[in-house]
């Protein structure tokens, strides 16, 4: 129970566990974007987040889509999961995040069909930020990518009503 719990309060790295609407909010318009443009995100990447040493491991776009998977350890225990996907929706492009508990029945936090979803917004050089969220709840994943050794990926969000940010930041890991 307690693993769940810190689970759903850390989100992984990308929310609180619920479904979203694959919408912009209404105060934002999508931009005009494709997958390939993000190519700066794949590879694989390791950071830590307080106790937790967090992985992030991309694929290279390709037949417009990008997929990726999320990994949180803590005591050299796995404590959340999540399979990511950036996929062109039309002349949208979609983040798209389902978040499994780890161990029997890989558990999804969300429903059979549902996926936390987020709308490019904006894109710029090595920086794509993304919007979803509920109606009044509010959710912003900003990737950025300085060089190309380093991934910072930032959400914001809303809780208890005050605007929260979680800073993820990776070190690509050296190829063998």
């Amino acid at each position: 129970m307690i693993q769940r719990v810190v689970a759903t309060v850390l989100c992984g790295m990308l929310v609180t566990g619920l479904s979203f609407a694959a919408q912009a909010p209404p105060d934002v318009t999508p931009a005009r974007a494709s997958v390939d443009q993000l190519g700066f995100i794949a590879g694989q990447w390791r950071g830590t987040l307080n106790d937790r040493t967090i992985e992030q491991h991309w694929m290279a776009p390709a037949a417009g889509a990008m997929v990726g998977m999320y990994r949180s350890i803590r005591e050299s225990k796995a404590t959340l999961y999540e399979l990511l996907a950036i996929e062109q929706d039309a002349e949208r492009v979609m983040l798209r995040i389902k978040h499994f508990t780890p161990g029997a029945g890989l558990v999804s936090q969300e429903a059979k069909e549902q996926s936390a979803d987020h709308v490019l917004i904006k894109l710029e050089a090595r920086t794509a930020v993304f919007a979803g969220g509920a109606a009044g709840a509010p959710v912003r994943v900003t990737f950025d990518s300085p060089d190309a050794s380093t991934l910072n990926i930032t959400v914001e969000r809303q809780r208890e009503g005050k605007p929260v940010a979680t800073e993820f930041k990776y070190k690509r890991i050296a190829q063998p």
